[in-house]
């Protein structure tokens, strides 16, 4: 019996709110067999309009957890991405393509 082969297309496997985060809305993505999950949260205090992704994966040997805060989601997401394509090489992190996960939050209107 053979072992289908993962789809690498990079893809949204799950999206859900995360009540443990207060709320934020978390994405699992997964390009073969490479898995990260986003969580996107908009900033508590008061008249701020800041939003924060944190991105980690699901095998790392110790979590790490990136996140930037920035003025909005977009800026948020390319912060994170290049913090994440910065720091992957030396923690042992897999690579994403950054654009490809912009597209996929665009297509569920996460961005």
């Amino acid at each position: 019996m053979t072992t289908p082969k993962l789809d690498d297309k990079l893809r949204i496997t799950n999206q859900y709110r995360d009540k443990d985060r207060g709320g934020a809305i978390a994405y699992e993505l997964r390009c073969g067999e490479a898995r990260i999950v986003l969580r996107a949260s908009q900033s508590a205090a008061e008249n701020s309009t800041e939003w924060r992704f944190e991105a980690h994966t699901f095998h790392a040997p110790d979590l790490v957890v990136i996140g930037d805060w920035q003025a909005s989601r977009t800026e948020a997401l390319r912060a994170v991405g290049s913090l994440w394509s910065s720091k992957a090489p030396s923690l042992g992190l897999p690579m994403f393509d950054w654009t490809a996960v912009a597209t996929a939050l665009t297509a569920v209107r996460a961005l």
